[in-house]
């Protein structure tokens, strides 16, 4: 076709009445136009009106399917990656939601598409990006509860540089965060394995850790040393924080035995689980019982030592058990009928009077005998008052090495406080009171001001009544006495055979004394 021709044609389509559109129209206004005017073609024409173009029906049907084809082929390849996707657009409303988000998050695309993000996500990432029109990428989110994801949003621009969408996509990183989780906690649990191991190595007590100068304590020493290399069961008796548990690993750690030190607290556990922790238990010895059973302490402690705590706290009933042990030098593991042999040494002890619980019958005779054949009475630190400055200066060095702080010097005035207390708590209370001192200390001094208040008062209470009053022996041991006599029964609660007992003193004593100084129960 010339150029004449195509002018001519160009000027009969132009002058045929047909519809004319701008050249920026968009496709879908264009065939608005056609549908509104049932035409099959219309044209296209420029700002000088100049034709461009014909658009026919069949024009625009080609062009919807191609871009169907396309949105077909672009859903299934977002639908084939392993990400989450979703895209928004520039209002936050989501405008496509892949398989894989609907498999991550539970949320069928029909429920979210033409919602905004923030509808089903709170405080949802995309968001920024839309805001700060940035990209942000590869940034650890928790989108709801229980799902840990890494996520990238990247805006897009149309050619003007306006922002149009923000696509998102999201790796599910949950499974790897739990792994992440429990590996953080095996290593933390491994950290302390390591711990207690290391501290139970630096805890290998023997008779040298032992310290005391007093006649008691030195006659606690030599009795333990004679009977440790033996297997003969010993009872060791003491108040509460007195060093029991130091001499029951010394005595182990003395005696040549190749196998393991086992403490266990008898208080501790209750009475129906105290059976399954000294003999163990065989799969399906009770409800809930582990399928591969467990070992028991005595067993543990095979060839080695069971340091028994607060033995005087264990009920009737279990203590018949531990005496068939102890006589027969066999267990059975609950739930079996198979005898195990042991050769397993006992140290028991105990912070209460374990003949007055026989009188009581709250303790079995002949289990004492069986526990006592030697016993080892540890005096309170109140009975031993030289020791406590060599306890002190130990404790300083160990708790100043422990927390890194050097400590330069000790004031005197501490010593004759701490001398002067009646520490309730022994040694273990003394420990704790050292700890704070050393924490607390200023420019490596330790001075009273570092003392608890609850000691210097007891004290300072104490030292000002002698000095606003008579220094009259007979009067000041008649006021201790009292003072003595009314917090023994204090702490027995009334029961005068147990404020004997704490007083060391017979109970006939006590009521001469209760009558005396006319001290009311």
């Amino acid at each position: 076709m010339d150029k004449k021709q195509s002018c001519f044609e160009t000027n009969s389509l132009m002058n045929k009445g047909f519809i004319k559109v701008a050249e920026d129209t968009k496709i879908e206004d264009a065939f608005k136009v056609m549908e509104n005017n049932k035409c099959e073609e219309i044209l296209i024409v420029d700002k000088e009106s100049n034709l461009k173009a014909v658009l026919t029906n069949k024009d625009v049907n080609d062009f919807y399917f191609k871009v169907e084809e396309i949105f077909r082929f672009q859903n299934h390849i977002l639908n084939s990656i392993h990400e989450a996707v979703c895209i928004c657009d520039n209002d936050g409303i989501i405008i496509y939601w892949n398989k894989s988000s609907e498999k991550l998050y539970g949320i069928k695309s029909e429920e979210v598409i033409g919602k905004h993000i923030s509808t089903h996500f709170c405080n949802p990432i995309i968001l920024k990006a839309l805001n700060e029109e940035k990209s942000i990428e590869n940034v650890k989110h928790e989108p709801i509860k229980g799902k840990s994801v890494i996520l990238s949003a990247i805006p897009v621009f149309n050619k003007e540089n306006k922002l149009i969408a923000v696509v998102s996509t999201d790796r599910d990183v949950t499974e790897v965060a739990k792994l992440s989780k429990e590996l953080a906690s095996v290593k933390k649990e491994i950290e302390f394995l390591s711990y207690a191991y290391n501290r139970e190595i630096a805890n290998n007590y023997n008779f040298s850790y032992v310290m005391g100068k007093s006649k008691k304590i030195i006659d606690a020493i030599a009795l333990c040393q004679k009977v440790a290399s033996t297997s003969t069961s010993v009872l060791i008796t003491g108040e509460s924080g007195t060093g029991k548990e130091v001499f029951a690993k010394s005595i182990h750690e003395a005696s040549g035995r190749q196998g393991k030190f086992v403490a266990l607290n008898c208080s501790a556990i209750p009475e129906h689980l105290l059976e399954s922790e000294l003999f163990g238990y065989v799969d399906g010895a009770f409800t809930g019982a582990s399928k591969k059973g467990k070992i028991g302490m005595f067993e543990f402690a095979d060839g080695g030592t069971l340091f028994l705590d607060e033995i005087g706290d264990m009920a009737i009933g279990m203590q018949s058990k531990l005496l068939r042990v102890l006589q027969d030098g066999v267990i059975y593991r609950l739930g079996s009928e198979k005898p195990i042999r042991t050769n397993t040494r006992i140290i028991a002890a105990t912070n209460k009077n374990l003949r007055n619980a026989i009188k009581n019958n709250e303790f079995r005779d002949d289990l004492f005998y069986r526990l006592a054949v030697v016993q080892v009475e540890l005096p309170p630190l109140r009975e031993r008052k030289e020791d406590i400055k060599d306890l002190t200066n130990f404790f300083i060095a160990q708790v100043s090495h422990q927390e890194e702080i050097t400590i330069k010097a000790v004031n005197d005035e501490v010593y004759d406080i701490l001398g002067a207390y009646r520490w309730d708590g022994n040694i273990r209370e003394l420990k704790n009171v050292v700890q704070r001192m050393v924490v607390l200390s200023t420019e490596g001094i330790i001075s009273a001001d570092n003392i608890p208040e609850y000691i210097t008062k007891d004290e300072k209470a104490y030292i000002d009544k002698k000095e606003t009053s008579s220094y009259d022996l007979e009067d000041n041991v008649k006021e201790l006495e009292i003072r003595l006599i009314k917090k023994a029964m204090e702490l027995a609660k009334g029961n005068k055979a147990k404020a004997a007992n704490i007083l060391n003193i017979k109970r006939t004593t006590l009521y001469y004394k209760l009558n005396q100084y006319d001290i009311k129960d």
